[in-house]
């Protein structure tokens, strides 16, 4: 990769981490968030290239980190596993919604296309088109999915 090109994407990558950063905490976890992120960035580096409109940096990380994130949960590398009583106890306690832990036990309840789902249009603020294309599914199925995670919730 030549110079001009690495200057280049890390000017869009330091625009683009925040909410890169916050999509990997909210699909993996505190504890599995910056693997997941530095995976993300470095198979973002490699296929840089490929990047036809640089002005679709940010929804082109975050589907990648989406692509990483499935690749880890198959490879069974990620388990989001709370004790339900655990859960329960956080969602009914009077702990502060902003607390990284109360948020990671709400969001551990969820399955991972609603956790996808969730994550990407309410903590995000994605509209749900694109919310559907960073997911690579259909505004009706992402609908769905936040449907069953409100049920769930």
């Amino acid at each position: 990769m030549r110079s001009e090109e690495l200057s280049r994407f890390e000017a869009l990558l330091e625009e683009a981490l925040p909410v890169a950063s916050r999509v990997a905490r909210g699909l993996a976890g505190s504890a599995y968030a910056e693997d997941l992120l530095a995976e993300a960035v470095a198979s973002a580096l490699i296929a840089f290239r490929s990047l036809r409109d640089e002005s679709r940096f940010t929804p082109w990380l975050l589907t990648i980190i989406r692509n990483c994130y499935r690749m880890m949960l198959r490879r069974r590398k990620l388990r989001r596993t709370v004790p339900i009583e655990v859960v329960a106890e956080r969602a009914h306690s009077a702990a502060n919604p902003g607390d990284e832990a109360w948020l990671d036990g709400v969001l551990a309840v969820l399955r991972p296309a609603e956790r996808e789902a969730v994550v990407l249009h309410y903590l995000e603020g994605f509209p749900v088109t694109d919310a559907a294309r960073i997911a690579r599914t259909s505004t009706g199925a992402l609908n769905m999915r936040l449907a069953r995670a409100r049920k769930r919730l």
